[in-house]
């Protein structure tokens, strides 16, 4: 019971980052767009917008593990 709370907790968490990180890129392009910039301007760099682009993908994998390990019981 303890550990279903905390990959439930675990995934809300990780879920709500998600979201934020979508919003905070989806932003970002629109203001690209607006002052015909390029998202490497913005971020700082080829490297930054990699790990932008890394953050989404990390986070997306954590959903995904955390949303699957709500409902995987484990062997006794």
């Amino acid at each position: 019971m303890n550990k279903k709370i905390i990959c439930t907790l675990t995934f809300i968490l990780s879920f709500a980052s998600l979201l934020i990180s979508i919003k905070l890129f989806w932003n970002t392009s629109i203001f690209v767009d607006e002052y015909n910039l390029t998202p490497a301007i913005v971020d700082g760099g080829d490297f930054w917008l990699s790990m932008d682009w890394l953050r989404l993908l990390l986070l997306l994998l954590l959903s995904i593990i955390s949303f699957i390990s709500i409902f995987v019981r484990p062997k006794q």
